[in-house]
């Protein structure tokens, strides 16, 4: 610091600061960039630039929510089948098998007329 310009050092500061900034946002410029809007790109790309926590490695995050007695349900598929490695699994398989179901066979979910519109989930055993 000198005696001429006190403000010297804290002009340093500053410049270090923008530079530390600057520094930063270098390293956000390996995401993929979105120049042109008719350029195919995949949901997992625009999650990543958006930082968003939608995915996890190659899986979509999502929370379902369901009768409390799924739960059991999914519980004892997951303990007849001895080759599965993980409950996820299982869950990823029924999700599957709802896919298949819709698109392939036709299946399709009925309504219930009411001033809200709910799907009515068939009894799985009676």
């Amino acid at each position: 610091m000198s005696f001429d310009d006190p403000f010297e050092e804290l002009e340093k500061a500053e410049r270090e600061v923008q530079q530390q900034k600057r520094q930063g946002r270098a390293k956000r410029s390996n995401a993929p960039q979105f120049d042109e809007a008719l350029k195919q790109v995949t949901s997992i790309d625009v999650a990543r630039a958006a930082r968003k926590k939608t995915f996890q490695g190659k899986y979509w995050l999502r929370t379902l929510r369901l009768p409390p007695e799924y739960q059991e349900l999914t519980r004892q598929i997951f303990q007849l089948e001895p080759r599965a490695r993980s409950l996820a699994e299982i869950e990823r398989w029924i999700y599957t098998m709802g896919l298949l179901a819709y698109f392939q066979e036709g299946k399709r979910p009925s309504y219930s007329e009411a001033i809200s519109r709910d799907i009515d989930l068939p009894p799985i055993f009676d």
